[in-house]
């Protein structure tokens, strides 16, 4: 597997002597995830995805005589085998916060909760997406959306768009009963009206026996929290260039949009980060 022809061993002897870029790039601290992930696979090949942790960094340090990889890289690396061997960075959200943080360059602490930047979510999620495509389950897109809350965030853009109904919380008012509660039943029916849940031994979510079927369905729906003045004005700055938004720190919409468009920048940062690191990995090992 050497799709990006970064394999030094089949390069010109002449051209050998310029491993030593590569050497530096272990040590790097911007070194781009895909790009160590993608220079372990060029060199040791895909079984080199299930080495053991401390073989996989031996073999680093011998094959490419690199003194040593810097903690924040070997992070990155393995938050890239991580995402390519397994599937609970997509449902289990510690194991997606450890993932996320690695990828952005911090240390994973699995004792402790680091709950995540929208910033660093988006390019995080936007990095996991270029490895490896998967749906991420509704625990993930909860904790998603409780780091929204806490960055007073109430729209997520691509690509996190997946978490916004959990951000947004559907919810309903009864018009007849008063009753609010979150919008998740089928039939479009007040709880309380029709004695959903009265009966400790009504477990299956339908009304209760006996309830009229028209009862309960002067519902009025809304959304807790409303992306739709945040998006707008999200769209209206995104393509502008650094340092030409114009932020009023009274408008809520404007204080959203601003961290939005920074967060947006930040991820397209890194994709221009990880390309241009490809190009320069290739010209390392090529005539």
């Amino acid at each position: 597997m050497y799709k990006f022809g970064l394999d030094p061993r089949k390069a010109h002897p002449a051209v050998r002597a310029s491993e030593e870029p590569i050497i530096r790039f272990f040590s790097y601290h911007d070194a781009h995830p895909i790009a160590l992930g993608m220079v372990i696979l060029e060199r040791f090949g895909p079984e080199s995805l299930e080495w053991d942790h401390d073989a996989l960094r031996k073999e680093m340090t011998e094959d490419f005589r690199a003194p040593s990889v810097s903690d924040h890289n070997w992070q990155k690396i393995q938050a890239f085998r991580t995402i390519l061997l397994v599937s609970s960075p997509w449902y289990e959200w510690e194991v997606f916060e450890n993932v996320i943080q690695a990828l952005n360059n911090n240390i994973p602490n699995p004792e402790v909760v680091q709950r995540c930047t929208v910033a660093q979510l988006m390019a995080g999620v936007d990095i996991i997406n270029e490895i490896r495509e998967e749906p991420f389950s509704e625990e993930v897109s909860r904790y998603i959306a409780a780091c929204a809350i806490e960055n007073g965030i109430t729209y997520l853009p691509t690509p996190l768009a997946f978490a916004q109904e959990a951000l947004s919380e559907p919810q309903y008012i009864c018009k007849d009963c008063g009753n609010v509660e979150d919008d998740d039943q089928e039939d479009g029916r007040c709880d309380a009206c029709v004695e959903r849940f009265a009966d400790e031994k009504n477990l299956n979510g339908k009304p209760a026996p006996g309830i009229p079927g028209g009862m309960g369905k002067n519902i009025e729906r809304f959304l807790k929290r409303d992306p739709s003045i945040a998006k707008a004005q999200f769209e209206a700055w995104r393509g502008i260039e650094d340092g030409q938004v114009d932020v009023d720190p009274e408008n809520p919409a404007h204080v959203q949009a601003a961290k939005l468009v920074v967060a947006h920048r930040y991820m397209v940062g890194k994709r221009k980060e990880l390309i241009e690191q490809l190009e320069e990995l290739k010209t390392w090992v090529q005539n």
